[in-house]
């Protein structure tokens, strides 16, 4: 378990199994679904990482915003 101060791995996800435009889509929609969250969040669509291409960034990891958001439970 992590404590609220450190931070917490990176979540990568791979969108793949459609069309090229329909994951773009799913990114798309993917990076509105996470704005806002508390830890780091790098997607990219399987075509593009086999193309070499770089992950992009959609949610980023704050431990003072997760603090906020999800406080510690009594006793710890």
């Amino acid at each position: 378990m992590y404590e609220a101060s450190e931070r917490l791995p990176t979540l990568h996800v791979v969108l793949a199994g459609k069309a090229e435009h329909l994951l773009d889509n799913r990114h798309q929609a993917l990076a509105a679904d996470v704005q806002g969250i508390a830890v780091a969040v790098w997607v990219n669509t399987l075509p593009r990482l086999q193309r070499g291409e770089p992950w992009y960034e959609i949610g980023v990891d704050d431990p003072d915003r997760r603090r906020e958001r999800y406080l510690e439970p009594v006793g710890r």
